[in-house]
């Protein structure tokens, strides 16, 4: 068992724990389908604090492939998936918000980090009127995922917390992987964080911010063993990978065999012509995620995570309308993992280019899941949007790479 002990200058000296061993009696046996463990990788208990600041993970062991946008995009993409560790829940705002102050502190001199947006604990409305709950505030709650970060703020976290457990960051602005990027805030002429929305009326700063090294654009060291944004073939492998070594539709929400998200329960008159036999909703599909069809309810007293969701500091401001809930509150994929249905939206490390594209960069970043105020199309573990990097839309789960 490796254990890396830190003491941070502050007023108060405070010690972490990051606990990277490998012995656990959580192993799986699936040899010849997925190989994974569950391992506690990040604990800091501390006395100034109400809680313990965890991130619980799980880590595939084996190599496969995977179809991206099966059954659900015209264009498809084969991918291989190599062994990597993806985070069980979405990161809250406890965590978030104590690594950014951490991060962010004057004591920390030339590594000091700075960042676009300091994060909200949730986030509650309808699509025409959503708000941030707690911006940049103390946490007044536990598990509740961060939300009103863009891309930029989500891989300098991560570089912040890779560092903080000692850990090589994987994100930089140097191909030798010397330099860490430390600053989500554009530095060239115009800050494309300016542009308003509509996304399609981005100007053309949005194109030369992707020269490599750069925020939008960083050099990513892929033999790093820091934390990063998963990349949309691991996530969606997470999503759709079955113990029996199938793999569900991608229009089905992660871990339901049941049936697609959305569908026909009768035919229609082309179906009848065509000879097709439509394929019925899935029935259950609203016990995998939060969306707008029951984000309004409280959630369990007791979620996988260890939170009480039936009275989130979130829910007062919210009044009765649809909100984010706190992690672990449904059923999680078959590989174990939870959220990835509705809830947050979740930054991925990738750009948000067609799986047809042919060039290196694409003007925006890779989303997944999403919608606590949107449809069941939103839960499909295929579907993913493109957002600018500088919109502040999301949240995120990690990943790190296994040897």
């Amino acid at each position: 068992m490796n254990k890396f002990l830190f003491a941070l200058p502050a007023v108060c000296v405070l010690f972490f724990s990051c606990d990277f061993s490998g012995d656990n009696s959580n192993d799986y046996a699936y040899y010849n389908v997925v190989p994974r463990r569950e391992d506690s990788q990040f604990s800091v208990p501390d006395s100034n604090l109400k809680i313990d600041l965890k991130i619980d993970m799980i880590s595939i062991l084996n190599a496969d492939v995977i179809v991206l946008g099966e059954d659900a995009e015209s264009v498809t993409k084969t991918v291989k998936v190599l062994p990597f560790s993806m985070s069980k829940f979405e990161v809250s705002y406890n965590v978030w918000h104590f690594v950014y102050k951490w991060a962010t502190s004057d004591s920390r001199g030339e590594k000091k980090y700075t960042f676009e947006n300091s994060g909200a604990e949730g986030q509650y409305g309808d699509l025409s009127g959503s708000k941030l709950f707690n911006e940049g505030g103390e946490p007044k709650d536990e598990g509740i995922p961060v939300c009103g970060i863009n891309w930029r703020d989500a891989v300098v976290w991560c570089n912040a917390l890779s560092e903080l457990c000692g850990l090589a960051p994987v994100y930089c602005t140097d191909s030798a992987f010397k330099n860490p990027l430390r600053s989500s805030i554009y530095a060239e002429g115009e800050t494309p964080s300016n542009i308003p929305l509509p996304y399609g009326n981005a100007k053309a700063t949005d194109m030369t911010s992707l020269s490599k090294g750069n925020v939008d654009n960083p050099y990513v060291n892929k033999n790093a063993d820091g934390f990063r944004l998963p990349y949309i073939y691991e996530w969606e492998y997470a999503a759709r990978k079955c113990n029996d070594g199938s793999f569900i539709s991608g229009k089905n929400a992660p871990g339901d065999k049941s049936g697609p998200c959305s569908g026909n329960s009768k035919p229609t008159l082309m179906d009848e012509i065509m000879g097709i036999t439509p394929t019925p909703p899935s029935k259950v599909a609203r016990n995998y995620g939060w969306n707008m069809g029951n984000s309004k309810n409280d959630g369990p007293r007791e979620t996988a995570a260890g939170w009480d969701d039936r009275n989130s500091a979130c829910k007062i401001p919210a009044n009765g309308s649809m909100r984010i809930h706190k992690q672990g509150g449904k059923l999680p994929s078959e590989l174990g993992f939870y959220d990835l249905a509705g809830n947050a939206y979740e930054w991925c490390c990738d750009f948000g280019s067609p799986y047809d594209w042919k060039y290196e960069v694409y003007p925006y970043k890779s989303m997944k899941q999403g919608g606590y105020n949107a449809s069941y199309v939103y839960f499909e573990s295929c579907y993913r949007r493109a957002d600018p990097a500088y919109v502040k839309t999301g949240g995120l789960r990690l990943a790190r790479t296994v040897e």
